[in-house]
């Protein structure tokens, strides 16, 4: 019986030493990874009261959505160029012409053979003029009335189609804007409609455009507000929103990334924005208004627990806590810290 409780007695002993034992290492193992407070290098920080915005910033440029190529439909003697690189044009203005004097000639051929055509049908109905009203046209009657009819309505497609050639030997702009770009500025040389284009672009038609990426893209919406900055009016912050966000993505990129379109809410008259101009446009994805916030550089990760030091005394403590949006410089902390903390950021 006794050597019973003499076991029992060991074991109840063994078992109190070996907990102290591992109580003992918990604690010093703790004490351990919390480091010590260094007042000549680590930062004391108050959480504050304010607003975070998590911003996403897309490098881009100014494009035009109004571009005009002009052409002429058909080849032939370039006569007249009635602009110039840098001029202002206004919709349906002249801008060149071919030679129309060999157009207004071929006109008049198609013209005397429409004629042609026209009397040789009406000597056909005459001719079977008796045989149709006595319903007795044959088989080779109908044909021959049929190619005279047919040759007749050639010769007027024909005619319609010279006479469109006069009209499209003067080329204009569909749109008011500056001319940017001409092919051929020399009058008295042959051109064919690939090598005399004339590009007109409309000036307040610009737009910013960027590309996101396809993680990013899911987050923005039409018509969400933004602010753009251009690199030649670094003082500027033109307010403005996304009009455009692509379907599918940019061809030729080495990553899936989207075209996305900023509306340019300035008149342009003076020609202050041109093609080509960068600049940079800030997207706000999420904000948070009069919430507790602290600098991002004090937020520490613990195998997915985050937590922040605190100062207590001379000691530092750990203090898990939650957040929401965060950014570069600040993060917004929503459980676990009040105005009267302070946080401490350790130089590591």
């Amino acid at each position: 019986m006794k050597k019973i409780f003499r076991f029992r007695y060991f074991l109840v002993f063994t078992i109190l030493i070996s907990v102290t034992f591992l109580l003992r290492h918990q604690i010093t193992a703790s004490t351990q990874s919390i480091p010590k407070y260094n007042p000549k290098k680590d930062t004391l920080f108050t959480p504050q009261i304010q607003t975070i915005q998590d911003t996403l910033t897309l490098a881009g440029s100014i494009d035009s959505s109004s571009v005009a190529n002009v052409r002429f439909q058909n080849s032939g003697k370039l006569v007249w160029v009635g602009v110039k690189v840098g001029d202002r044009v206004k919709k349906w203005q002249a801008l060149a012409s071919l030679d129309k004097n060999e157009l207004k000639k071929n006109l008049s051929t198609q013209y005397n053979d429409y004629r042609t055509r026209l009397g040789e049908f009406q000597d056909t109905q005459d001719t079977y003029k008796n045989t149709r009203e006595k319903y007795l046209v044959t088989d080779t009657i109908s044909r021959i009335l049929d190619r005279t009819q047919y040759s007749l309505n050639r010769s007027v497609i024909d005619y319609e189609i010279a006479d469109m050639a006069i009209k499209e030997a003067t080329i204009y702009s569909p749109l008011s804007g500056i001319i940017v770009a001409i092919d051929q500025p020399l009058a008295g040389v042959n051109i064919t409609p690939a090598t005399a284009t004339f590009t007109i672009i409309d000036p307040n038609s610009l737009y910013f455009k960027s590309e996101i990426d396809q993680e990013a893209v899911t987050k923005i919406k039409s018509e969400e507000p933004v602010s753009i900055k251009l690199d030649s009016y670094p003082n500027l912050n033109i307010e403005s929103k996304v009009t455009y966000v692509a379907f599918t993505p940019v061809v030729g990129q080495s990553s899936t990334v989207y075209e996305i379109r900023f509306e340019l809410p300035l008149l342009n008259n003076d020609l202050n924005y041109r093609i080509g101009m960068d600049g940079d446009v800030n997207i706000v994805l999420a904000e948070a208004q009069n919430t507790l916030t602290i600098p991002t550089d004090a937020i520490n990760d613990d195998n997915g627990k985050i937590f922040v030091y605190l100062k207590s005394g001379s000691e530092l403590k750990r203090k898990d806590i939650k957040i929401g949006i965060e950014n570069d410089t600040t993060t917004q902390v929503t459980e676990g810290l009040t105005i009267n903390d302070q946080v401490v950021v350790i130089q590591k």
